[in-house]
């Protein structure tokens, strides 16, 4: 049998995918919005901030590890990537140094790396949420049992937020041909992690997945978001043993027809898996991506 040369060789080994049914997984308790009355499912209770929330019911899912995949990873299809960026934050707490530091770095980072116009740092509301090992600095920690899977705006929402923020920020609104909202999300404590973060691939989530509401968070900030209804199709995954350095990047927006892949997520109670997991601390911040 003729062998292959080195170049076909790296051609046949870049073509073979993951097969995803095979990869590693652990068992994660996750809150869903209940999608019927009658849907067959343990009721869980969550404090969000919102008037009348629709009830909830907890599922324990198998969420794969993406590290195999971060090659294959798309923000267009999946709505996640894993990236390297070394942050000097690591050992920061304190919120309004962390928020001005933090920001001043990855502002240019992301533009960069999208090959963006300008990126302008989400500052009203929700912006960079710090949470430390025992309470919230700057944010809200997920409630006591199952975290909640949800897409933090809906898409009628994210314009009206980004131009808010500009507002906001003093920052004269110009015109734009694409807009992404692009979540940054870093654990800064070692690993591994009691409450890691768990993506859903927005390719495995049907419309009928997801239910829009008008939310109201701690900041005063109102705009309507997305639950997510359970759905066994769906896939759940996370990067497990995040260090300082490591970077998960998601989308929350895209204006981009067919690009649009927002992606539900939540964190997830890991000690049944590592019983002896140390303490999250995470640093989360939001941007607004654009392009002229």
């Amino acid at each position: 049998m003729a062998q292959l040369n080195q170049s076909e060789t790296i051609r046949v080994l870049s073509a073979a995918r993951v097969n995803r049914d095979d990869l590693a997984c652990v068992k994660g308790e996750i809150g869903f919005t209940r999608r019927s009355p009658d849907e067959n499912a343990p009721e869980v209770f969550w404090s969000p901030t919102e008037e009348n929330p629709p009830p909830m019911v907890s599922y324990d899912v198998n969420i794969r590890n993406a590290r195999p995949l971060v090659s294959e990873l798309s923000l267009d299809r999946e709505g996640f990537v894993l990236a390297q960026h070394k942050t000097a934050c690591t050992n920061e707490r304190d919120p309004a140094i962390v928020t001005d530091r933090y920001l001043e770095e990855m502002v240019p980072f992301l533009k960069d790396y999208f090959h963006a116009s300008w990126v302008v740092p989400k500052r009203v509301g929700t912006g960079v949420v710090v949470r430390s090992a025992d309470s919230v600095i700057l944010g809200v920690r997920s409630a006591s049992g199952p975290g909640q899977a949800h897409i933090d705006y809906a898409s009628i929402s994210a314009p009206l937020l980004a131009a808010r923020d500009n507002q906001a920020q003093g920052i004269p609104m110009r015109s734009y041909s694409r807009l992404m909202i692009i979540h940054a999300w870093r654990a800064v404590s070692p690993p591994p992690q009691d409450l890691p973060l768990a993506l859903c691939d927005r390719s495995s989530v049907s419309n009928a997945d997801i239910l829009e509401r008008d939310h109201l968070n701690m900041n005063g900030e109102s705009f309507r978001d997305c639950k997510l209804h359970f759905n066994p199709g769906q896939r759940w995954y996370c990067f497990p043993d995040l260090e300082p350095d490591e970077l998960i990047l998601f989308k929350g927006y895209d204006s981009e027809e067919g690009c649009n892949a927002q992606v539900a997520h939540t964190g997830f109670d890991n000690r049944r898996t590592y019983p002896n997991a140390k303490p999250r601390e995470s640093i989360e911040a939001r941007f607004f991506v654009y392009y002229a």
